[in-house]
């Protein structure tokens, strides 16, 4: 009999087990009876109820057509999240005392997690919530809550939004809510049921897709990282460089290290050409060129080198064929080697002229390129906000049209040089990558009208770099920020004289320390694994899913060791959030 019941039991585990299973099977859980098939909400809904999150309000019931209260949306919040919930013995609201609702925890929770404040003694857990309200509270709870107060200055995304601006633009340029018609937002509004689960599966369709292409350049001094290629998608060469060369008055496309020429190709460059190619890893060569470098010709003076090629039919056309001829064939010695495509990476380009002109090129150059089926790739400089200068010789949706993908150059924010005025008053506040500005980059270049329109072919490029100023007697000494490497960065960081910060409003590290051989106090800004993390959480947001590195030889890839934690395992974290 003993034995019977050990048979029995074994069998109803079983039962349960593959019964729990079923239910997590898309294909077999179960639907409720009140949700067409055919509803704009659909799949939604029943994907929510895959997660978990939702079981619908009874007798297999989604609940249809219902307002959602703001409880059940802030429980619904806590799954999705999967957040460990508290209970403390008394609730933090006057109507959120009793600790056996199912609402009690998930709402104190959310308190703790900075989701809903405290600014009022009640918290209406059964009232209906409204459209703003849910906006505030899925941009609080992915971390942008200090993003959103700096976002006043884009004024209101709806003709009928006054307050929570910034919330409620993120969370339109999330994709996550959408307008109720004649850019209206409704925001008073309540909200259904099946409202609430299209934007939370919007919100965790953004948050657990993984990046799906990993790129960067291997340039300047980069064979001491040269073991990274095996975990790359696609590399860009950076071997070559535009010039003007007087004596012919021609632009030549130069591979050599004459002229200072950091975009040279190296000795023993064959062995990462060839990892590439082993590793089946797209790589193209990368061609350089600066718009401020100045020609001097017998027929023209100080013109940039960028707006003479890309404006002059005849120039473009010669450029062009030494692009291509380059990349079909590259002799170095006796060895011929070819690349799967090209990174054209014009830089400083500003105006009309440049950007109808480049635009020219590019789709020359593309005309080209096909003929031998070789890939084309675009670096851009990003948008910033109006008032502030930038490049802006860049037209991203014709880019977009052309290339097979383009590179975001979302870097270097930092000042290269200080006022004297600054100097003066010791203004340190330079961090390298403010995430207000990659914003703003990430929502021109993904804007329906203007940007790209295929999102699958932005990268977003992160650059490693680092700022150091040194002041005494709290006025700053260089005038021009001193570059320290990664590896002396690491040093100094482990010690225990310095002091590593975080700008949460910038989402960038910096360090402070005394330095006691020139008797200074620094500042240095810098990157690290939660900077790089949190640009790629906001470009997820946005809908891309690539990104590119400049450049190997300089990511930071060190282990945590002692008790202090630098947070410069970059390059680990940054394969954790690819998809391989």
């Amino acid at each position: 009999m003993c034995q019977l019941k050990k048979v029995i039991s074994l069998v109803l585990i079983s039962v349960l087990i593959f019964s729990n299973a079923a239910f997590a099977n898309e294909n077999t859980v179960e639907v409720f009876n009140d949700v067409p098939e055919d509803h704009w909400a659909s799949k939604a809904i029943h994907d929510l109820r895959l997660l978990e999150i939702t079981n619908g309000i009874g007798d297999n019931q989604f609940g249809m057509g219902l307002t959602i209260s703001r409880g059940e949306f802030i429980t619904f919040l806590a799954k999705l999240m999967k957040w460990d919930l508290i209970s403390p013995e008394k609730g933090n609201f006057v109507d959120n005392m009793d600790t056996t609702k199912w609402y009690y925890a998930p709402i104190e929770t959310a308190l703790q997690q900075g989701v809903i404040l405290k600014d009022t003694d009640k918290f209406r857990a059964e009232e209906p919530i409204t459209r703003e309200e849910i906006a505030v509270m899925i941009v609080r709870a992915l971390g942008y809550d200090s993003l959103a107060n700096q976002l006043a200055y884009l004024g209101s995304p709806f003709d009928d939004v006054s307050k929570n601006t910034g919330y409620i633009t993120i969370a339109r340029d999330f994709q996550i809510i959408a307008g109720a018609g004649n850019n209206l937002f409704k925001p008073y509004d309540t909200a259904r049921r099946e409202e609430a689960a299209v934007m939370m599966m919007k919100m965790y369709e953004r948050l657990n897709k993984p990046i799906s292409e990993l790129h960067a350049f291997y340039a300047i001094r980069s064979a001491n990282q040269m073991d990274m290629l095996h975990s790359l998608d696609s590399v860009g060469f950076g071997w070559s460089r535009l010039e003007y060369d007087a004596e012919t008055n021609q632009v030549l496309l130069n591979t050599t290290r004459d002229n200072d020429n950091d975009f040279g190709i190296p000795a023993g460059f064959s062995q990462p050409l060839n990892l590439a190619k082993e590793k089946n890893i797209s790589a193209q060569l990368m061609v350089f060129a600066e718009n401020d470098t100045v020609l001097n010709t017998d027929t023209e003076s100080n013109v940039p080198l960028v707006q003479y090629i890309v404006t002059k039919p005849e120039v473009r056309k010669q450029v062009i064929d030494a692009i291509v001829k380059q990349i079909n064939a590259t002799t170095v010695g006796d060895l011929t080697v070819s690349f799967n495509g090209v990174v054209i990476d014009f830089e400083n380009m500003k105006g009309d002229l440049l950007k109808k002109s480049f635009n020219i090129f590019l789709a020359e150059l593309r005309q080209e390129l096909d003929k031998n089926n070789k890939l084309l790739y675009v670096a851009v400089h990003p948008a910033r906000p109006s008032g502030q200068a930038y490049y802006d010789g860049y037209d991203f949706k014709a880019i977009g049209e052309i290339a097979d993908k383009v590179i975001l150059m979302a870097h270097d924010y930092y000042a290269r040089q200080l006022t004297d005025d600054e100097m003066q008053r010791g203004y340190t506040l330079t961090p390298l990558s403010p995430i207000g500005e990659i914003y703003y980059a990430l929502k021109s270049i993904t804007d329906k009208n203007t940007g790209v329109q295929d999102l699958n072919k932005i990268w977003v490029q992160f650059s490693l770099d680092a700022v150091q100023w040194k002041l005494k007697e709290g006025k700053v000494i260089n005038k021009y920020p001193y570059h320290p490497s990664y590896e002396a960065i690491q040093q100094r960081l482990i010690t225990d004289e310095v002091t590593i910060n975080y700008s949460q409003q910038n989402q960038n590290p910096y360090a402070t320390f005394f330095d006691s051989k020139d008797e200074t106090d620094n500042i240095l800004w810098y990157e690290d694994s939660r900077s790089i993390q949190a640009k790629i959480d906001l470009a997820k947001m946005f809908g891309i899913e690539g990104i590119s590195l400049w450049r190997l030889g300089n990511i930071p890839n060190y282990e945590e060791y002692g008790s202090k934690k630098i947070y410069l395992d970059v390059w680990q974290q940054i394969l954790n959030k690819t998809k391989k």
